[in-house]
């Protein structure tokens, strides 16, 4: 007697990285392809056109699923899926520069935010405030980790805190280390922002805080954003991944 193994359709099958991904999380892509029962080129392509989608953030060897309280039409979350590799090598680099016990400032970008998930894994005792609203809700279950939040009012599209009351909250808390990102990086003139929000809010972090570390991915270098943020002379790190 003939034995045929049943054919699972596409949709079938990323409906269970999904299903998995709610579970667990995160996954590396070679435990995906035994799971599954399908090679890895199959499964490099299905995580592709979840990315592509916004239902999951594919890198440095693994995959995690964008947290259902963040939309896969945001802003943000597009944001998080675009360059994402670079992301996470960026964000496994920046670690080393932490150390137990440390006060840190976190901005809310895409980078800092892969970069603050990977913090429990790696530390018991941080005390981080953060103006990222997605930063705050992955620290949420930190055992052994203060977080604050700046407070403030809720940018739009940015899923940031800003202005007048984040502001005179972290006029009044200093830092020993500042992890940021930026809209667009020039080598001789330094940091820029899409927001003169966030610009703001950032240069009173860098301003009161000891050391600066720039998680920026090659494809801000030379490119163009409107509000200038901190001068290169003021960046003690810049973490990048070429």
């Amino acid at each position: 007697m003939e034995v045929r193994k049943i054919k699972v359709t596409k949709s079938k099958r990323q409906q269970k990285i999904i299903d998995l991904l709610l579970q667990r999380t995160s996954i590396k892509t070679v435990e995906l392809s035994k799971l599954l029962n399908v090679s890895m080129v199959t499964i490099r392509r299905d995580l592709r056109e979840l990315q592509a989608s916004g239902y999951v953030i594919n890198g440095y060897g693994y995959v995690k699923l964008i947290k259902p309280e963040m939309s896969s039409n945001s802003f943000f979350s597009r944001r998080l899926a675009r360059n994402s590799y670079e992301k996470e090598v960026i964000a496994e680099k920046a670690l080393h520069f932490v150390k137990e016990g440390d006060v840190l400032f976190i901005d809310e970008s895409t980078t800092c935010y892969l970069f603050a998930t990977k913090l429990p894994e790696h530390f018991n005792n941080l005390h981080i405030i953060t103006n990222g609203i997605h930063i705050l809700l992955a620290l949420s279950k930190a055992s052994g980790f203060t977080v604050e939040s700046s407070g403030g009012s809720l940018l739009y599209g940015f899923d940031s805190l800003v202005g007048p009351k984040a502001e005179s909250m972290l006029k009044s808390i200093f830092a020993h280390k500042f992890f940021f990102s930026c809209g667009a990086f020039r080598q001789n003139e330094g940091t820029f922002e899409l927001s003169p929000f966030s610009a703001s809010v950032k240069r009173i972090m860098l301003e009161n805080s000891e050391k600066h570390y720039l998680l920026v991915d090659h494809s801000k270098f030379g490119s163009i954003s409107p509000f200038p943020m901190a001068s290169t002379d003021e960046i003690h790190e810049i973490i990048t991944d070429k």
